[in-house]
């Protein structure tokens, strides 16, 4: 099984671009083609020509949650691919604003046909070993990042504790892999969440930790909780922070890395 990286916020070769935002592609042993989120615009299209992915082939798309820098490649996608089941959780087109009120939700206009359209309420395997997990439960609410982040209806204004968020579950070998958009509600809920639903040892979690404004007592804290999850490799990126992630690299006693634009990452049988 293999995971490529299509955008994140860093590049290292010159041919690809990068942007705010997250996408990655993963293709079974099946050859069941699965997209993890969008980005921010329709760059990850062309990021995957560079990569030799082919879009309209693309089986399955899944949607962490309804930022934009996650849901913003929506509408290309749309163009590009006339078939793929799209999976979202309830509440991802929901109006969220950031904290000097700009709306940074699912781009306006945007029209899933309902026939592509999955509301997922469970636990869902998509393609053999591969589930999407619409359960985060919050075991620890400081470790979740809400601030200054709010869904707006009309007058009416709450804090967005992002109730759509889910994440990507493979389960390969006896082993769990974890991939996460942002990780809102907590990476380590998240990663807790997991090892619940599934009971099985974890090989990797890869995605966005949005620790980008964290302090270093708070990276601290987070490192402790990794190294006692006993979790064989960890690939951070996009919302994570680069002073957050080398903070985390060297607290973290285990395998770290930092994802990037075009990173290769295999899941061995």
């Amino acid at each position: 099984m293999k995971i490529r990286i299509i955008i994140e916020n860093t590049v290292f070769q010159a041919d690809a671009k990068a942007e705010l935002g997250f996408c990655a592609y993963i293709e079974t042993k099946n050859h069941h083609k699965i997209l993890f989120d969008t980005g921010q615009t329709g760059l990850f299209a062309d990021n995957a020509k560079i990569f030799e992915i082919q879009i309209d082939q693309i089986d399955s798309l899944v949607l962490s949650h309804g930022h934009y820098d996650h849901t913003g490649g929506l509408q290309r996608f749309l163009l590009l691919n006339d078939h793929a089941n799209i999976y979202v959780k309830e509440g991802y087109d929901s109006n969220k604003y950031n904290k000097v009120g700009k709306y940074i939700g699912l781009p306006k206009g945007i029209k899933i046909p309902p026939h592509r359209l999955h509301i997922v309420k469970e636990t869902t395997e998509i393609s053999e070993g591969v589930f999407i997990s619409p359960k985060i439960t919050i075991f620890d609410p400081h470790e979740t990042h809400f601030t200054h982040l709010t869904i707006r209806n009309g007058e009416n204004c709450r804090e967005d504790t992002f109730d759509d968020e889910q994440y990507l579950a493979i389960v390969n070998n006896g082993k769990l892999s974890i991939i996460s958009g942002c990780a809102h509600r907590g990476i380590v809920n998240t990663i807790t969440s997991a090892t619940q639903t599934f009971h099985l040892p974890i090989d990797l979690v890869m995605g966005g930790f949005h620790t980008l404004h964290e302090d270093e007592a708070t990276i601290h804290r987070l490192a402790e909780k990794l190294n006692a999850l006993e979790i064989n490799r960890i690939v951070a990126c996009h919302c994570t922070g680069i002073d957050q992630y080398a903070q985390l690299k060297k607290e973290y006693h285990g395998d770290i890395s930092y994802g990037h634009v075009g990173l290769n990452v295999e899941i061995e049988d």
